[in-house]
């Protein structure tokens, strides 16, 4: 019998980087998902998008650790083949990876019969997402097992009781820019060594942003989030987290009438984050897209993960 599962990918609306330093951050999770089916098979792992994983290489070492902890927490697991879509880009700083992780585990959860808690989900993506990177957060597979809007500071989590206006749109524009991310939390770090109070100042600043965010999502008023979301891409620039083709996606968001936008993620590549209006939704898209970028109008995820018993690949 085949299950099959999703989960979200997430974009984080502020905070990034200034996490590192003990303040907060939001993230979002949205309407790109990883499906992931189980059935009865000889362990064959196949992604429609890297094709076939063989056993030991650098993607089979997510799905073998989540095989593991399973096995550890339930004992033996039926041999089974696995099969992966997802929407998500790769080694954009949109989660993708947690996202596979968590919709796998609530599969194969439901395909062995056993009793499990959406934490025992999430708990058993995060161990496997540790080998494939170093100290996560949890805030992706936080966000791709619970859904919704995510308060996040050292460790903690809060989920929020907010939802975005039903006529407001999330645009994800992906610069198919690839960095370290390592490379790039390293060389944010040493500059707020080098800045001294001033690097400081620029983390309190962050952190006043993501509490005055709260407040406008509590009131609906898209505008003044958007002007936030300038804000915060303005204090990455500053701390060396953004780059020229990340700037121009921004730029090109406001001019064609989107609320505002930012970096999401470690920055200089991956993807913007933009808020607008649904209406102004297929204008920007064009704008974006006739200059190179993918571009993808997207909403919120209140679910978080869930089973889909679909026999073709989920897209929404």
């Amino acid at each position: 019998m085949k299950k099959c599962s999703i989960a979200p990918g997430k974009v984080l609306l502020f905070g990034e980087h200034f996490v590192v330093k003990g303040k907060p951050a939001l993230g979002l999770a949205i309407t790109m998902y990883a499906n992931v089916c189980v059935k009865p098979g000889t362990g064959r792992v196949y992604s429609k998008q890297l094709g076939l994983i063989e056993e030991g290489s650098r993607h089979w070492k997510l799905i073998g650790t989540l095989l593991k902890s399973i096995k550890d927490r339930y004992g033996d697991v039926p041999s089974v083949d696995v099969e992966i879509d997802s929407q998500i880009p790769i080694a954009a700083g949109m989660g993708s990876s947690a996202s596979v992780a968590v919709a796998l585990a609530h599969a194969l959860l439901s395909y062995i019969g056993v009793n499990f808690t959406r934490e025992d989900v999430r708990e058993i993506a995060h161990e496997a997402e540790k080998v494939v990177h170093y100290q996560p957060s949890g805030v992706d597979t936080t966000l791709a097992t619970h859904g919704g809007l995510l308060h996040y500071r050292q460790g903690v989590f809060r989920k929020l009781d907010l939802k975005l206006p039903a006529n407001v749109a999330i645009l994800v524009i992906n610069t198919r820019v690839e960095r370290s991310t390592g490379q790039v939390v390293r060389e944010v770090l040493e500059r707020y060594e080098r800045l001294g109070s001033a690097g400081k100042l620029i983390y309190d600043a962050a952190e006043e942003v993501v509490e005055m965010a709260i407040e406008f999502l509590r009131a609906g008023d898209m505008k003044s989030l958007g002007e936030l979301m300038l804000v915060n891409h303005g204090l990455l620039w500053a701390m060396g987290a953004s780059a020229e083709i990340c700037d121009k996606a921004v730029y090109e968001l406001v001019r064609n009438g989107a609320y505002g936008g930012k970096v999401s993620g470690a920055g200089r590549g991956g993807v913007v984050v933009g808020v607008a209006d649904v209406e102004r939704v297929n204008m920007i898209e064009s704008a974006l897209r006739g200059m190179g970028f993918e571009c993808f109008a997207v909403k919120p995820d209140y679910t978080g993960v869930r089973a889909c018993n679909l026999e073709e690949p989920l897209y929404i």
